[in-house]
Parts: structure tokens; sequence; C-alpha cells
């Protein structure tokens, strides 16, 4: 090698050494596999309380899963975003909600999620129930905050790790004591220090960046962010409304959702040595004008059909539903509305004309005539004692009758048609009677003014 070579390699080599003085030559990271700012998307939703699909009952229905996969196709087509669920995602603690939830994270997979954190109503149920739940879903159920009251050990597992492009994400789910109503017996819910202190290191050595799955309120959620700088990231949780906009505490960004699968929130950011940068937020309502996906809708189908042919508790006639009071038997029993047309004839007249007296039918045009959550509004005192039971069929105390709003109506009978004398009579009825199915959605919204007269009826002198 000659002089001039030497020369030109001593010269870069210098160059080279000034840029690293210069720029800075730092290593990654422990655990980091990239250098530079890497982006990170996330769509994370909560309280979906088993709405696969919108119940049907109404037009403008907003929601379900079934429109979450049509939207996210269009939005995400290639599918990478983070996917993760917040909890609240079962109906509730009734066999067919535990049957109905087998579907509902056969309906997360479907969607690409990558990890279901337990909320409130997920930790209301048996142990085993939720043990062999978590064992047939194909995406992780995680709570570091779910332990065995004896040995303070985790039932589920605390997190799960996932390779997002070049990002390493540990997602970490908690949930607040405060937020629990009820839990099964030996187990415990940990306070939400002792489950992130629990997980942290490990999280913080092996992750590029941690998500927290908090359900938990929102000052819990923000005094979180005042304690731990290593989450940058916190998605909540058991709130009353989405968040409108990114909240920003401390080193943390925030957000939440809520509202039956409605809406769905949307993270965009970058991440650099674990920090979050550039972070952007959208609540996006999953409008009814939204297709819903026909996979999804499957699922349904098939949690239809499974539960038609499913003996339930609530099938049973001496069950009891959770208002009941212990040891104490109804006054009266269900007649059906046949029983009143005698003495009630113009009302009764009123009535077949009416969509009270077609509610059942409406079930049976759309398969869900077998379903316990549509069954209570469309029948005459399903789950109750004396009332309406699924192996009934159509044949009797269907539709929306004389008694789904004044009671049962034997007394009233035996009093005013045999001349048996009691002293029973009917409680006065107003517009919050009718509420308990004319809600929200279920009639967009109610209105006494409006809907009153198209069922008016009143004391009838009978013939």
């Amino acid at each position: 090698m000659n002089v001039k070579s030497c020369l030109f390699f001593a010269l870069c080599g210098c160059y080279l050494i000034s840029l690293c003085i210069l720029n800075g030559c730092k290593k990654p990271p422990a655990g980091s596999t990239h250098s530079g700012p890497q982006p990170l998307r996330i769509h994370f939703t909560c309280d979906t309380s088993g709405r696969i699909e919108p119940c049907g009952c109404f037009t403008g229905q907003h929601g379900g899963l079934t429109r979450l996969r049509t939207w996210l196709k269009e939005n995400d087509p290639s599918g990478q975003s983070l996917r993760v669920d917040i909890g609240g995602a079962i109906a509730g603690k009734a066999d067919y909600d535990i049957i109905q939830y087998g579907y509902i994270t056969k309906a997360y997979a479907e969607l690409g999620y990558h990890a279901l954190n337990l909320g409130a109503d997920e930790i209301a149920l048996k142990q085993a129930d939720l043990i062999r739940l978590a064992g047939a879903s194909s995406v992780p159920m995680i709570s570091a905050s779910w332990v065995n009251a004896a040995s303070r050990q985790e039932i589920l597992k605390p997190f799960t790790i996932v390779q997002h492009g070049n990002l390493k994400v540990g997602i970490l789910g908690v949930i607040s004591p405060n937020s629990v109503t009820s839990r099964d017996e030996g187990t415990d819910v940990l306070s939400l220090n002792e489950a992130i202190d629990r997980h942290l290191p490990a999280l913080r050595s092996q992750t590029d960046v941690i998500v927290l799955l908090a359900f938990a309120k929102l000052d819990e959620m923000k005094k979180i962010a005042q304690q731990y700088f290593e989450i940058p990231i916190i998605l909540g949780g058991d709130v009353s409304g989405p968040a409108q906009m990114l909240l920003r505490e401390n080193d943390s960004i925030l957000a939440w959702t809520t509202n039956e699968a409605r809406t769905v929130g949307e993270i965009t950011a970058n991440v650099e040595q674990k920090t979050i940068m550039d972070a952007q937020y959208q609540n996006q309502l999953l409008w009814d004008y939204i297709a819903q996906d026909a996979k999804i809708a499957d699922l349904m189908k098939q949690y239809r059909a499974e539960i038609r042919q499913t003996k339930l508790q609530i099938d049973d006639p001496n069950y009891r539903h959770e208002g009941a009071i212990p040891g104490v038997s109804a006054t009266a029993t269900y007649m059906g509305t046949e029983t009143c047309q005698s003495c009630h004839p113009n009302t009764h007249g009123g009535w077949t004309g009416s969509s009270h007296a077609r509610a059942f039918d409406t079930l049976k045009k759309r398969g869900t005539d077998a379903d316990p959550h549509c069954i209570a509004c469309h029948t005459v005192g399903f789950g109750k004692e004396g009332g309406y039971r699924r192996s009934m069929g159509d044949t009797q105390l269907t539709a929306v009758g004389c008694e789904s709003c004044h009671g049962p109506g034997s007394a009233h009978v035996a009093k005013h048609r045999d001349n048996k004398p009691n002293n029973f009579s009917f409680r006065p009825l107003d517009a919050g009677d009718c509420v308990s199915c004319h809600h929200g959605e279920f009639s967009r919204p109610f209105d006494w003014k409006q809907f009153w007269p198209k069922v008016e009826h009143g004391k009838e002198t009978a013939r």
C-alpha cells in the first residue's frame, strides 16, 4: 500500500471518529431491537358487554364487533395494529353469558386481537369457568391483579409480549379493587401498585415500550401515571364515557373508551428509547351505516344455535331471579293475556293490533327466540316465578301482554271474575315502568307522550 492510500484511510478513520463524537455513539437500550423512532399503532376497546352484534330491535343501532371488524379492515387493511381489550367483554355471569363469552373470544381472535384484560364482569365469574374460558381462548387473557387468595399467585398470565414491527411491546393487565363488585370465593384482587410492581422490572428489561390496560377509574389512572414513569401508555377503563382527546399526565399518555362496543379508540405514535413521541388519538363511533361483517355475525348464529339446545338454569320452573327476596313467594301467578279478554274486550282488541302483540314474532324471525338476552322484553314474566319458560315455545305467555306491565293477575281474576274475596290490587303504573325495555336505542329515545297514545287504555266495564 502506497503512502497516498495510507493517508486516505487514515483520514477516513478520523472522519468516522469525529462523526461518532459529534453525534454520540449510543447503543440501543437493553431489550431494544432497533435504533431510531419506530411507529406504534393501537386499537383498543372496553365494555363490549356481550355485543357481538346489535340486537336489531330497532334500526339505527350503532356498534357491535360485527361493525368493528368491517371498520378495522377498511382502516387497517394490513392488520398490523396492536389490538387490545381492557375488560368488560362479557354481558353477565349467567350460564348463557358464559357460553356467549366463548364466542366473544373467538370474535376477538377473528379481529386479530393480541390481549384481553379482565374487567369487573369477568372477575365476577367462577374461577373454574374463567380458567376454562382462558384456556380455550386463542387470544391471551391476562390479569396481574386477580390472584389466588391463599397463595397470592396470579391465576392467569399477568402480561404478554408482542412483536409489533421492530418493537417489543409489553402488555400488562390490571384492575382496580374499587371496580370489582363481586369475585369468586378463594380469589382476591391486588392493589394496583402491587400488581404493577410485581412485573414492571421484567417488562422494563424485556421490552421497548409498555402498554398498561387498566380497568380503573380515571383518577386512579392519573395516579399510576404520576407514580410510574416507566409506563408511557395507559389505556382504561372503568369510566362513564369515551375520551374525546388524549390526556397527558407526567411522562404518560392516557386514553379510555366504553359504551358497549359502539366505539373504538385509536392511538398512533412513535417510540424511541422507550419514550412516546408525536402521539395522536381518535375515538371512532361505529355508525349504523357501517356494514356488519358476515364472519363475526355467523359466530352469533352459532351461539344461538348452541343456546337453543342447551338446558339453562333459567329454564328450571323453580328458578328465582337475583332480585327475588329469599323465602318470599309470589302472591299471584301469571294467567296469560287471553284470560283478560272476557272482562277487557276493548283493551284486548287494541292490544291485538299493537306491536306489543307481535313482539315474540320479531324474535322468531331473527332466530333469537331462545336467547335469554332477548326474551325478557318479548314475553310475559320470563325468569320470574310462574312466568314464561323457553320450553313453552310460542304456546303461552308470549309477546308483551297485560301482565308484562301490570304483573301476575291470578288474584285480580279471582276477585273480579270468580268473586273470591281478597285485598289484591295492581300497583299504579307510569312512564317509569316502560323504560325497563324501552331505553336508549330500544326506543331512540323513549317519549311517553309519543308512545302512550299507541297503547292507551284504562278501566273498562265488563260486559
